[in-house]
């Protein structure tokens, strides 16, 4: 079946969370030679957390919003951005995309490029919907912890971290020699319109999360990507209940009917573990 096929083609790059020693392919799951054992489930996706995090901000409705925001095509700069840059990496065969959320992007490249994809989530609501969203089954897709990942070490080529927290150590632990790190961060002017909206959030640089990427990783390119979409007033809202800038605000008290259009802009940083941060 496709579902399991996807990890056979992929189970070298596994590693037990409990133990760390490979795993394998054994019929529905994936083993260790200690035998710990983590099923397939049925839509095409495998849990690796003992307990399963919650947040009442990602649930499954959240993660719904997302996969509509981004099936609308309010991202796809970036998408475009990071395929043209995967483009020039044919040798760069493992990709892993952190905190994927629905999986779009991952999805959405898997189509592309003949690269294995992996993607994860601390959510299983977010990973449950990803997987439900690949019928191509061409994505392994898992739940995970980004403080432990149960891959081996330097067994991948790119890491795709976009809009995401980083793990700077664990990406040393995973990456390849020639191993490359794809950050996706937000530019100051990332949906300034709903800044406007509230004081206290319009002043927003992303210089400490360039300067932390920095004290880890030689910066090879930096490529500024932004786009002033015209926007109905239906995908206005949804972005707004999306989106983590109004999560601890009074929705009651906005006035979306004056944004008419958003701008999405962020910054792909692509990099490299210094050699001095390398596991």
């Amino acid at each position: 079946m496709a579902k399991f096929s996807v990890f056979k083609d992929q189970e070298s790059l596994f590693a037990c969370p409990i133990c760390q020693v490979p795993m394998h392919l054994d019929l529905s799951s994936l083993v260790c030679q200690n035998r710990h054992t983590f099923n397939i489930a049925k839509q095409g996706f495998v849990n690796f957390l003992r307990q399963t995090k919650g947040d009442k901000h990602y649930d499954m409705a959240s993660f719904e919003k997302r996969s509509q925001i981004l099936a609308a095509g309010y991202y796809d700069p970036i998408l475009e951005v990071i395929s043209e840059r995967l483009r020039d990496l044919p040798g760069h065969s493992h990709v892993l995309d952190v905190a994927c959320g629905e999986g779009y992007y991952s999805r959405q490249l898997a189509q592309e490029f003949d690269k294995d994809f992996m993607a994860f989530d601390l959510s299983k609501d977010s990973i449950l919907l990803a997987a439900r969203q690949n019928p191509q089954k061409n994505v392994a897709w898992f739940v995970g912890d980004l403080a432990q990942l149960p891959l081996r070490e330097h067994s991948i080529d790119v890491i795709l971290d976009i809009f995401s927290p980083a793990n700077y150590q664990e990406f040393g632990r995973l990456l390849s020699d020639q191993g490359l790190i794809f950050k996706v961060i937000p530019h100051e002017d990332h949906l300034k319109e709903f800044r406007q909206l509230l004081p206290e959030a319009q002043a927003y640089s992303n210089q400490d999360v360039l300067e932390h990427f920095q004290e880890s990783c030689e910066l090879l390119e930096r490529v500024p990507i932004a786009k002033t979409w015209s926007m109905p007033s239906e995908h206005v809202q949804t972005f707004a209940e999306m989106t983590p800038l109004f999560f601890h605000a009074n929705k009651d008290t906005l006035d979306l009917t004056s944004v008419t259009q958003l701008t999405v802009a962020g910054e792909l940083l692509i990099g490299r573990i210094r050699d001095d941060k390398q596991s």
